[in-house]
């Protein structure tokens, strides 16, 4: 019994958390879609007209994550598809250490993208461009 509980908070302690924080109102309602139909961009925003609409943040839950550069990704790809972002622009990694007591040490990373929305175009359309 102590040791599946032990596997329980191992195992909870070994994914990544994914925090959205509201940028700018989007430019049109937005809608769940398929994480696949959701752009990524690593090497700036595309030139289309886009709102950035939310940053959004993946962390390691603790240094014990298995969840890896591209799982971390994939995650983010979900989140943004369940709030309905036509594509994200990667901005890039982050890692830092503490140390706990003693001399043992702690790393996590984290991935950071921004939910953007292509704005209306077209006859009769207001595009806002970022």
């Amino acid at each position: 019994m102590k040791l599946s509980f032990a596997c329980v908070l191992l195992v909870a302690g070994c994914g990544t958390t994914i925090q959205s924080t509201a940028i700018n109102p989007a430019p049109r309602q937005l809608v769940p879609r398929d994480a696949a139909s959701v752009e990524v961009f690593t090497t700036g925003a595309p030139p289309r007209p886009h709102v950035d609409v939310a940053l959004l943040e993946a962390e390691q839950d603790s240094s014990y994550s298995l969840d890896d550069t591209a799982e971390m990704l994939a995650k983010l790809r979900e989140r943004g598809a369940a709030m309905g972002c036509d594509a994200l622009v990667f901005h890039g990694l982050s890692s830092y250490s503490e140390e706990l007591i003693g001399d043992q040490v702690q790393s996590r990373k984290g991935v950071y993208a921004t939910c953007i929305v292509y704005t209306p175009t077209g006859p009769g359309a207001v595009a806002t461009a970022r």
